[in-house]
């Protein structure tokens, strides 16, 4: 039996590689900054994903970054569509990680061994914590 029965290949996925909307270089060569909507030259400009930054905002962003000010910057790097991907990725781990979180409990009374309990109260827990971190970053 062949993997391909019917001749047809397997889906492509293909991402949206359009440009961005504010990714617009004008015929000056300016570009408009995507968060304080200042226009400078794209030579000044910091490519972020969805177009150019002023350096400025890209300062601000940053100390915002490391001094745990402020959300993330993926507004201005992922899509929304790309951001609601990575929520559901992250809601996609934390369910499965509290059924293991569950099952591990049930595991320690049910089970005189504590090996298997261990293993999934550890692994749910991670999965818990994985999937949180996403849907945080996707904020």
């Amino acid at each position: 039996m062949a993997l391909f029965d019917n001749g047809d290949p397997p889906p492509l996925y293909v991402p949206d590689l359009s440009k961005p909307a504010g990714a617009q270089v004008d015929a000056h060569g300016n570009v408009r900054c995507i968060q304080c909507q200042r226009s400078l030259p794209l030579a000044q400009a910091d490519v972020v994903g969805q177009g150019y930054r002023c350096p400025q905002c890209s300062a601000r962003a940053e100390v915002a970054r490391l001094t745990g000010d402020g959300a993330s910057d993926a507004h201005v790097n992922l899509s929304e569509s790309d951001r609601q991907g990575l929520r559901g990725a992250g809601a996609a781990l934390i369910i499965p990680g509290a059924l293991m979180i569950v099952a591990g409990v049930i595991c320690f009374a049910a089970l005189p061994g504590y090996k298997l309990g261990m293993y999934l109260l550890i692994g749910g827990v991670a999965s818990c914590i994985a999937g949180f971190i996403k849907t945080q970053a996707a904020r």
